[in-house]
């Protein structure tokens, strides 16, 4: 076994715990030598860098071999492990707080609430400039949410599913896709046509759960990748 290693983390507590578990020493018969303290950065994305320490076992200290059942248990990858309720619930607290930074930097001000839903994480917020913080078609909140995406992912070392609902648009916007849905029922119910349309994943979806007990019609995604359409065609009698 090393006597001595050199280890990095986000923080330098990380960093002097992933050596403890290396050389399975306690901190009291550990030395430590902090090499760097590492910068956090802006939201742990840009300009951070991670803290180095060397820690070796001090003189006359007896480390205790790991037996394989205990090795088994340390080799176990966390990021494999499947999160609890209060993992989660830590998880949207960051959330809240990343994407009210976020915005107030940029000089809204926010309230920002966040909820488990089938999506993941909902965080939902209200501002008087929503408009702005909406876009087109929902495009900046869409921006906003990846941004968000990617802190929240380098924080946990995991993807992390969540999303904005700026002043009710989630619900606007799927009242609109039901809408939408149902005139397609309508249009191929008549023609007796079947009708192709490319869709976001999440829009594919809710057309196929409103539309899956249909009378009249059936749901399909077909294609790959960005070729993937929605295809509606009436039901076989």
């Amino acid at each position: 076994m090393k006597n001595e290693v050199e280890v990095s983390g986000k923080t330098v507590n990380e960093a002097i715990e992933k050596g403890l578990k290396k050389l399975n020493i306690e901190k009291k018969d550990a030395e430590i030598k902090i090499l760097d303290e590492g910068k956090s950065g802006l939201f742990g994305l840009m300009g951070s860098s991670p803290a180095r320490i060397k820690i070796s076992i001090k003189e006359g200290v007896q480390v205790a071999q790991k037996s394989d059942e205990t090795a088994g248990e340390t080799s176990i990858d966390p990021s494999r492990r499947i999160p609890s309720e209060v993992d989660e619930s830590a998880v949207a607290k960051k959330a809240e707080e990343a994407i009210k930074k976020i915005l107030e930097l940029a000089g809204f001000d926010v309230k920002v609430s966040s909820e488990a839903s089938s999506r993941g994480i909902i965080l939902n917020i209200s501002c008087e400039d929503s408009a702005i913080l909406i876009g087109r078609q929902g495009q900046t909140m869409q921006a906003l949410e990846y941004v968000l995406k990617l802190i929240l992912s380098k924080q946990e070392g995991r993807g992390v599913r969540v999303a904005l609902n700026i002043d009710g648009y989630l619900e606007r916007k799927n009242e609109k896709i039901i809408k939408k849905a149902r005139e397609l029922e309508e249009q191929v119910k008549v023609s007796g046509e079947p009708v192709e349309i490319k869709l976001p994943a999440s829009e594919r979806k809710i057309i196929h759960l409103t539309l899956q007990d249909s009378e009249f019609v059936e749901t399909a995604s077909e294609g790959d990748g960005e070729d993937r359409k929605l295809v509606i065609r009436p039901k076989k009698a």
